[in-house]
């Protein structure tokens, strides 16, 4: 990314680490990965209309995006000296005020930089007829600080996520397709008969048993919004709806029946399991 950013952008090697911070420990920032991004991305789609016509192509994850990164202070020289909204009304003056603005202001910044970018898929008739997804490998915790965020662990394993489709699909609008990106993620899935390329989730949301389980803290089973922990040998439990509770202070595990409960252990030997 740096070789492409001084190549293409005519960045310095001293504007990485110098005074104008075009980059940090997790990677050159959002501005010139985007930019660096759409300049491929224009010219392999140049490239492919004219030398391989196809009906469709998949695309390729794109490393994650590093500004809104812990510790959410590092950020281009410019971007620091620019205004910026006033997120206040989205936190209160507690222990970690100050984490939580740099984090909504690095967000704000990537939300930006990302808005850029698509305008400018769209000028280069770029991505058109395209859903665009971006998925993220683990949530953040600035709320509670960046020394062990993972012991908020709802936060910390709600992913964030964006499909963006509305007014990309021009002419294919109620067009039908599956796509396998979709689906695959999901373990339980079925191949219907006749359709040896397509993989179908038949499990309802609430009966698959999804293990997130995290050394730091309890280990975790969910189901749907329910979510029990426990721990690696003992025989307690606690069942919450991260939903409705996302602090996890009321436990349901109690007023479950005999029969509930039984399952709810079932399912927590099966988690043993899979990290013993």
């Amino acid at each position: 990314m740096m070789a492409f950013g001084e190549s293409d952008m005519n960045i310095s090697s001293n504007d990485w680490d110098g005074a104008a911070h075009r980059k940090f420990k997790w990677g050159v920032h959002d501005d010139v990965s985007f930019e660096i991004l759409g300049n491929l991305l224009i010219n392999k789609t140049y490239e492919q209309t004219n030398s391989e016509p196809q009906h469709y192509r998949y695309g390729h994850c794109k490393q994650k995006l590093p500004s809104n990164h812990v510790e959410y202070k590092d950020r281009p020289t410019w971007y620091a000296e620019a205004d910026k909204p006033d997120f206040s009304a989205l936190y209160d003056d507690g222990e970690y005020a100050a984490n939580v603005q740099n984090y909504l202001e690095m967000r704000y910044f990537t939300d930006v930089e990302l808005g850029k970018f698509m305008d400018r898929m769209e000028a280069a008739g770029v991505l058109n007829d395209t859903i665009v997804l971006i998925v993220g490998d683990h949530g953040q915790a600035p709320e509670f600080g960046n020394d062990t965020p993972e012991k908020r662990d709802v936060s910390c394993t709600h992913v964030a996520g964006a499909l963006i489709a509305e007014g990309r699909l021009g002419e294919y609008v109620g067009l039908k397709f599956i796509e396998h990106r979709l689906t695959r993620k999901s373990a339980e899935a079925a191949k219907p008969e006749g359709c040896e390329h397509i993989r179908y989730v038949l499990v309802v949301f609430g009966e698959r048993v999804i293990y997130s389980n995290n050394p730091g803290v309890k280990n975790v089973h969910n189901r749907g919004h329910e979510r029990l922990r426990y721990d690696r040998s003992t025989d307690s439990g606690v069942l919450h709806n991260a939903y409705a509770d996302h602090d996890m202070k009321a436990d349901l595990f109690p007023a479950l029946s005999t029969e509930e409960k039984s399952q709810w252990r079932k399912w927590r030997d099966r988690g043993r399991e899979v990290t013993a």
